[in-house]
């Protein structure tokens, strides 16, 4: 379920949260069975935190979505300490598909920003500046995150190109170390809770989000496939 739903279970339910529900269901997956150096108490602590972990409002409801909601505000979904032991497309296809979700989550625009933006434009409209520099500029991410967010085209271009790039293994299944077993599940999620980082020795050990791809690539070794984005 999306993280705007679970802080706020009586939101009115839109195809944002649909899209954002399958983007954690393959997260879910991934960090679930894929094989992975992250020990499994690790992984079990994370997965609870991300699509278990829940607490009851002043009006005794039950709510949830923070980690999601921190992440995808962040740009750092899923969290950057997850790998797979081997390389594989499929982690850099749920950091693009989750991408856009910025502009849902992170904190809103202000007027400096727009402010900003605006003078940053007339500039690279009167050819004194290269359009690149307006990439970075928070209220160009967020209408093009917003974009995104609005073109289900989008999102099945996106996929559709991932599954086309080189590096899907012939052979892929679950691994050894599962982060879900039958038994015992509770008592690993208790254990391995005091692993997990909080969200502010996180931002405090970070050196902040990672650098945006404006290349719209779906590939990140070997050829790259244009997404026809800028």
């Amino acid at each position: 379920m999306s993280a705007a739903l679970l802080e706020n279970p009586r939101q009115f339910h839109v195809l944002e949260d649909d899209i954002e529900s399958f983007v954690h269901v393959l997260g879910w997956t991934v960090m679930s069975y894929l094989p992975s150096p992250m020990d499994r108490h690790s992984r079990v602590a994370w997965l609870f935190l991300y699509y278990d972990e829940s607490s009851k409002n002043a009006t005794g409801q039950a709510e949830g979505g923070i980690e999601k909601h921190f992440h995808l505000g962040w740009g750092g979904y899923p969290l950057a300490e997850f790998m797979l032991t081997e390389p594989s497309p499929i982690l850099e296809l749920i950091r693009n598909l989750s991408s856009p979700f910025r502009a849902r989550y992170d904190i809103p625009l202000t007027a400096k920003d727009k402010e900003t933006f605006e003078h940053l434009n007339a500039l690279v409209s009167k050819g004194q500046l290269d359009e690149v520099e307006l990439y970075n500029q928070p209220v160009y991410r967020y209408r093009l995150d917003m974009e995104r967010l609005n073109s289900p085209e989008w999102f099945l271009g996106t996929i559709q190109d991932a599954l086309e790039c080189p590096g899907w293994l012939a052979k892929d299944g679950a691994g050894d170390k599962l982060a879900v077993s039958a038994q015992g599940i509770a008592g690993q999620q208790q254990r391995a809770l005091p692993l997990v980082k909080t969200d502010s020795q996180l931002l405090s050990t970070s050196s902040g989000p990672p650098k945006e791809n404006h290349s719209g690539s779906a590939c990140t070794a070997g050829q790259t496939i244009s997404l026809g984005c800028p």
